[in-house]
């Protein structure tokens, strides 16, 4: 139901349960980081309704301070999360949690002040209220994974400018105006 080998691209359609595994891996994650916790969301294209993801959980965290970082990466560690450092975001962290041939959850953590923590909901939420532009993502996402089934750089590198449209879009709206795909 969830898991994909690292690097490789497949799309599996919209399950209902991706929620309750994000449900349930929030709780584990939040037991154990709670002090240092301010959010915890589910995030990327398992968290729109309708639209096809890679069955990798993504969950972004917000934390007090990276000041703590090494303290969470060590609890982290235990819970089964390697740590990928920054990938080339600085202030994100990422941890991936199955083996080079079952990834099943990447953990974004940053503070809740970073732009990425910002974008992701934002996209999220713009997807799950706009259903015409989530068919549009849905078309591309399908479209690359064809494309670059073995190739999962050059298929996020595809999808980054519709991407980049989409939270420019959710920041018009959410001030006020109207924008378009």
């Amino acid at each position: 139901m969830i898991g994909l080998k690292r690097g490789s691209v497949k799309l599996e359609n919209y399950n209902e349960k991706w929620k309750d595994i994000f449900a349930e891996e929030s709780k584990l994650i939040s037991s154990k980081i709670n002090k240092f916790l301010i959010d915890i969301q589910h995030t990327g294209s398992t968290a729109i309704p309708g639209i096809a993801a890679k069955p990798i959980i993504d969950i972004a965290v917000a934390i007090d301070s990276l000041s703590n970082i090494d303290e969470i990466t060590q609890i982290l560690h235990e819970l089964g999360y390697q740590y990928r450092g920054e990938q080339g975001i600085p202030g994100r962290h990422l941890f991936a949690k199955g083996d080079e041939e079952n990834r099943t959850h990447y953990l974004h953590i940053m503070e809740k002040s970073h732009h990425e923590w910002k974008n992701s909901i934002l996209f999220r939420d713009y997807l799950k209220s706009n259903s015409k532009v989530a068919k549009e993502y849905d078309n591309l996402k399908r479209k690359l994974a064809k494309k670059y089934e073995s190739d999962r750089g050059k298929y996020t590198e595809g999808k980054s400018k519709f991407i980049q449209k989409i939270i420019e879009n959710a920041i018009l709206s959410k001030n006020g105006a109207s924008g378009g795909t």
